[in-house]
């Protein structure tokens, strides 16, 4: 359950040093910036949603599922917010960071542990009769 967090926050750390890097550098100003939004939140949610998945399937309980998406997202938003102060930012956003980090990827990964249920459910429900 947490290698699934751990696996998902180092996967999101490097998402979001790339993301920081393309949205972050001077010389990078020409990246159209709806389009990197989008896929700076999509892609990290993508990724926390499978490891609260991956981790509630496992257990089959769904805080299992919270508990590897709070510390995926922890782990990625602390790796964010410290590119950030790289690139000159406050230091308050390596505080931000790790707890919007925890808090969404609890979220997510509680949605993933839940799919994960109706997976199962399904999966069980649709054997055949013999």
């Amino acid at each position: 359950m947490l290698a699934e967090g751990l696996k998902g926050g180092v996967a999101v750390a490097v998402v979001s040093m790339l993301f920081a890097v393309i949205g972050l550098s001077p010389s990078l100003t020409w990246v159209p910036e709806l389009p990197l939004i989008a896929a700076a939140v999509l892609i990290p949610m993508a990724i926390i949603g499978v490891a609260g998945f991956r981790a509630g399937a496992q257990t089959r309980l769904v805080w299992a599922g919270a508990l590897a998406g709070s510390l995926g997202g922890a782990i990625g938003g602390l790796v964010g917010g410290f590119a950030y102060v790289f690139f000159g930012k406050p230091t308050l956003n390596v505080a931000v960071g790790l707890v919007a980090g925890a808090l969404g990827g609890a979220a997510i990964g509680t949605a993933g542990a839940l799919l994960s249920r109706q997976a199962a459910r399904r999966q069980i429900g649709s054997g055949t009769r013999t």
